[in-house]
């Protein structure tokens, strides 16, 4: 977790600013309570209306005002995150990951961010969308992998990006779990493919999984019920291009001045991707390698 200088910005609590945490968690492990309670004093700290919203296949017998365990059916990231909105009632979500206890120092950032009121999705160690967006977009799909990127493709078209600096964004991330079934890593890949758009080119080119399943992932892809969003360029290029342009641009500073800026770890992988696939990539590439490192894959 990152510190920043705080700006000085007038509050105002008169719009009437509800805000939802929202997540899905699997289980109720000791790491989710953590990270929960980590989030209630963020809450608190922020000093808006707000509740929790945790999407769970654990039966939780919890009553609170501000606390909600959802146990309804679901059986993807995306649903589960789509489970969480709906049954949400704020004017901005918050997406935060359950494994991750948060540090006091995100609070500015939501805290900055909300006062201004603005249509984009912040992206930072959590996400921030309005509401809006999502009833625009239509949220969350049905997904394994990369929901949120399915998302967010469709929703830069409607608002934009501002990505703050971290070394890592959740939403970028492939879930690769060790020792999961080959069917399981099939599916998930095959859901990839799905919410980035992927070519067959593009697998080629990034080995994210064995030639095996990249090929059997994305034959099946081909007839899922579920169907990509189509852009120019594809749904990753799309959502990396924002985040870079962003960062480069230091829309960030409009909110909070860092006093650190972690560079963005990609791999060698990722990078080569970029330079092959994005057009933008090549034309700011100067800047970009000013802003990323370059990780084992």
């Amino acid at each position: 977790m990152e510190s920043y200088e705080i700006k000085n910005m007038p509050v105002s609590y008169s719009r009437g600013i509800k805000i939802s945490f929202c997540a899905v968690a699997d289980e109720i492990t000791e790491n989710v309570k953590k990270s929960v309670e980590s989030i209630i004093n963020i809450a608190e700290e922020i000093g808006y209306p707000y509740e929790l919203v945790v999407s769970t296949h654990d039966p939780v017998k919890f009553k609170s005002e501000n606390i909600k365990f959802i146990n309804e059916e679901f059986s993807t990231y995306g649903a589960g995150k789509q489970l969480a909105y709906l049954r949400s009632t704020g004017d901005f979500l918050i997406v935060f990951n359950p494994n991750v206890s948060y540090g006091p120092e995100i609070s500015d950032i939501i805290h900055n961010f909300l006062i201004k009121w603005e249509k984009k999705v912040v992206l930072s160690d959590v996400m921030i969308i309005p509401r809006d967006l999502l009833d625009k977009t239509g949220g969350w799909r049905n997904l394994r992998e990369y929901e949120d990127i399915d998302l967010l493709a469709r929703m830069i078209e409607s608002g934009g990006i501002v990505a703050f600096p971290s070394d890592h964004f959740d939403s970028l991330k492939y879930r690769k779990a060790p020792g999961e079934k080959i069917f399981n890593r099939i599916l998930n890949f095959r859901d990839a493919i799905i919410s980035a758009n992927y070519s067959f080119r593009d697998i080629g080119i990034l080995h994210t999984e064995s030639p095996y399943i990249s090929y059997t992932s994305y034959m099946l892809s081909k007839f899922s019920r579920v169907k990509p969003f189509k852009f120019s360029i594809n749904n990753k290029i799309i959502v990396m291009e924002s985040i870079m342009e962003s960062l480069v641009l230091k829309d960030y500073e409009n909110y909070i001045i860092p006093e650190f800026i972690p560079k963005l770890k990609l791999t060698r992988n990722e990078i080569k991707y970029m330079e092959k696939r994005s057009e933008l990539w090549n034309k700011i590439n100067k800047s970009i390698r000013g802003i990323i490192q370059e990780v084992n894959d």
